[in-house]
């Protein structure tokens, strides 16, 4: 597949560095998840955004948690994780009940099946990642990481 715009590609002159790699990113990062998207459901999976919320209940670590934070840690909206928690909720993957202390919040947990699907799509994601960046030497992967890493830092201090 090549660029969809070869004008933000061009980065040979210093000044379009910054627009040409995050096009890059950009297109990376939508290759890469439509890639795991389709290998999730070819294995009859739960779909990649499926797969995203219940990281976040993963990286959560204590127990049940709302989807406000959720949607915080994520970077999505409350009605994008609210209608996928409801899909995920229908195939039993979490339960949702109503918050006791304030009644307008749920709190949501993983079930037994969920902590299953997560762990069976999460082996098919590491594999498919390892087999997408296997191209970039190992003697490579440190320097992009800490520039990612410098970059990412940078961006989180701006909030």
């Amino acid at each position: 597949m090549k660029p969809i715009c070869v004008d933000f590609k061009d980065i040979n002159h210093k000044h379009d560095f910054s627009k040409g790699f995050m096009y890059s990113v950009h297109q990376m990062y939508f290759l890469v998840q439509k890639h795991l998207e389709h290998a999730l459901l070819k294995s009859k999976s739960i779909s990649f955004s499926q797969f995203m919320i219940l990281v976040g209940f993963h990286c959560s670590n204590s127990g049940p948690v709302s989807q406000s934070a959720i949607a915080e840690q994520l970077y999505l909206t409350e009605a994008t994780v609210s209608r996928h928690i409801s899909t995920l909720v229908k195939m039993g993957l979490l339960s949702r009940t109503e918050d006791k202390k304030n009644r307008r919040k749920h709190i949501i947990k993983v079930t037994t099946k969920g902590t299953k699907s997560f762990d069976s799509a999460r082996t098919i994601i590491d594999k498919e990642l390892q087999a997408i960046f296997s191209v970039i030497k190992e003697k490579d992967r440190k320097s992009i990481t800490k520039n990612f890493d410098q970059v990412l830092s940078n961006l989180l201090t701006k909030k």
